[in-house]
Parts: C-alpha cells; sequence; structure tokens
C-alpha cells in the first residue's frame, strides 16, 4: 500500500507565529500518484491585523481578499482532519508547522522538501522557486499557497525518487543553516545543523 501525504502551505502576515497570523491555507493530498482531495481557502483577518505593503506585494493577498474568509482556529482544525492518518509535506516544514503548533497540533511524521533539496543537491539553492526552475516545474503566481503547494507536489516527487535510489533518510530530518536558521523545531525531528556539524533530535 502507498504512502499518503498531505502537501501544504500556508501564507502569513509575516514570520513570527507567536503574532502574525495566517492569511491562506491550500493542501493536496496524494499517493504522488493519485490525487485524493484539495483545501483551498483564505483566512479572516484578525481584528488589529495589519498587512504591510511587503507583504500584499508578496503573495498579492489585500485585505478586501479576507474579507468573508474562514476562521484560523476552524481552518486549522479542517486542515488537522484533512491530514489525519498522513505524512505531512511542506517547502521549509519548521516555517509552516510553528504556525499549526500554536494550536497544539504536531504531526508525528513530516518532509521538509527544504532539507530534501539539501540532502539531494547540497550545492545549489534550496528555495522552491530556485529547486522548481531547475528542474523544469511551472512555478506563477509564487507566494500563493495552492500555487505552492501544486509545485511542491512536483518537486517531492521528482526528489522522493532520487533520495530512495541513494537510501537518504528524509522522513522528520531538517536542516539548519546560515541561510534558513531554524526558529522551531516540530515533534520528533532530527535537525542537521550545518552551522555546527551536529544533529540534534527533538524527541517530544
Amino acid at each position: 500500500m502507498r504512502e499518503i501525504y498531505t502537501v501544504f502551505d500556508l501564507e502569513t502576515t509575516g514570520l513570527d507565529p507567536t503574532k502574525d497570523q495566517i492569511t491562506e491555507i491550500a493542501a493536496i493530498r496524494t499517493d504522488l500518484i493519485r490525487e485524493y482531495g484539495r483545501l483551498d481557502f483564505r483566512i479572516t483577518k484578525n481584528s488589529g491585523t495589519k498587512l504591510t505593503p511587503e507583504i500584499v506585494n508578496l503573495t498579492g493577498i489585500n485585505e478586501s481578499m479576507m474579507r468573508g474568509g474562514v476562521p484560523e482556529p476552524v481552518a486549522i482544525m479542517l486542515l488537522s482532519c484533512f491530514m489525519s492518518g498522513t505524512i505531512v509535506v511542506a517547502h521549509h516544514a519548521p516555517f509552516d508547522l510553528a504556525f499549526l503548533a500554536r494550536y497544539q497540533f504536531e504531526p508525528d511524521s513530516f518532509v521538509c522538501t527544504r532539507a530534501l533539496s539539501k540532502l539531494v543537491e547540497s550545492d545549489e539553492s534550496a528555495s522552491l522557486a530556485s529547486v522548481a526552475e531547475r528542474r523544469g516545474i511551472e512555478l506563477t503566481g509564487h507566494h500563493r499557497a495552492m500555487n505552492d503547494v501544486e509545485a511542491t507536489v512536483k518537486v517531492f516527487q521528482q526528489m522522493k525518487a532520487e533520495a530512495d535510489a541513494l537510501g537518504i533518510k528524509y522522513y522528520n530530518v531538517l536542516i539548519n543553516d546560515e541561510e534558513r536558521p531554524l526558529t522551531y523545531i516540530p515533534k520528533l525531528a532530527k535537525v542537521i545543523d550545518k552551522t555546527k556539524g551536529e544533529i540534534v533530535s527533538r524527541k517530544q
């Protein structure tokens, strides 16, 4: 029986999960051959939350687009149900998982495709846009959640096959480096710290 994955992406008002909020969530449930469902919704803007011009320019999401959206707690509940029984996949997973952890939702099994990229092609840029471009994967409307998810599915399909052929272990593996220092370590994660040459695990 093939593993089922939920590939997901969050767009947010900033980088700090303690004060910023989610603006958009998208997810695809798949075994990398067949697709079993999608989630795609915008989040209602919290009172007092401001979208900076930089974030609006980056994501293309403005305040009017968030009116009538799903409240963030409800959105996380729906996403957690959608992810149930699957392996969670995200590009730079610690960022997205940190926002989920605010609601005590921490998946036991995950794949970070940014870390996977560093394991498969260590000397190349691991940004989603760079990985997609090198691999001939279309990524239009970067930083809109579903566009990023669709590209991440294809990136994961390719890199998973390469990593499996090389015997590279990538489940729950993260990489801490100067390009993207980790500010959050998910439950059960194993971190390869390239800044110190160490491996650090968070078991619970």
